[in-house]
């Protein structure tokens, strides 16, 4: 089922109950909206961002619900060892690792991080950055005081960018409308994170 941003998040049902292996992240810049993978999503939780230009509207996964299935990076029926037989026709969506199930020792992002917040959720920051990192935006619900509250550490002028100077991945001015807020990332926040994931190795199945 494919269904729009608008009506997506004015209807959005409760997150997953559980963390799950895999997550799956769109990339915008590849997906042309065919709907190929929202069609088969069994909890439908992949919606479309409409542009007034249809040929540039594209889907993107609400990693919160996703239950690492699969089934909109690849047929598990129909795949083998030696081939695999996806969905998406233009090789848009990465499927990786749920950086909350068994988390490194050490975060990709710590590094980088100069500011004085004591508890960290790492694993999140981490499952949100990579959207940011292939989108370079997120929507999240409005009343979701976690997760935007996540974002809210990233809207921190405290990311490593040089020994010298320190970044926000986020923009401050958040586009906060009745049922989602669309955080958009920083020209150096993107920056910065091309090299922080330029060697993650949580991207393709194995």
């Amino acid at each position: 089922m494919t269904i729009s941003m608008t009506d997506y998040f004015r209807t959005r049902k409760a997150d997953r109950k559980k963390e799950t292996r895999y997550l799956n992240v769109i990339n915008k810049d590849s997906c042309t909206s065919c709907n190929s993978c929202a069609t088969v999503c069994p909890v439908d939780c992949i919606y479309e961002v409409v542009s007034p230009v249809p040929s540039e509207s594209y889907h993107q996964i609400d990693t919160a619900r996703c239950i690492g299935c699969q089934m909109c990076y690849r047929s598990p029926n129909d795949s083998s060892e030696f081939y695999q037989l996806t969905i998406c026709p233009w090789n848009a969506i990465d499927m990786l690792r749920n950086p909350n199930v068994k988390p490194d020792a050490t975060s990709v992002l710590e590094p980088y991080y100069r500011g004085s917040t004591a508890e960290m959720p790492w694993s999140k920051l981490e499952e949100y950055t990579y959207q940011l990192f292939l989108d370079g935006e997120v929507f999240i619900p409005t009343d979701e005081e976690a997760m935007n509250g996540y974002f809210h550490i990233l809207q921190e002028e405290a990311w490593m960018y040089s020994e010298e100077d320190n970044v926000s991945f986020v923009q401050e001015d958040a586009e906060k409308g009745e049922d989602a807020v669309r955080y958009k990332a920083t020209e150096a926040g993107r920056d910065l994170l091309d090299v922080i994931f330029n060697d993650y190795q949580r991207i393709f199945m194995d």
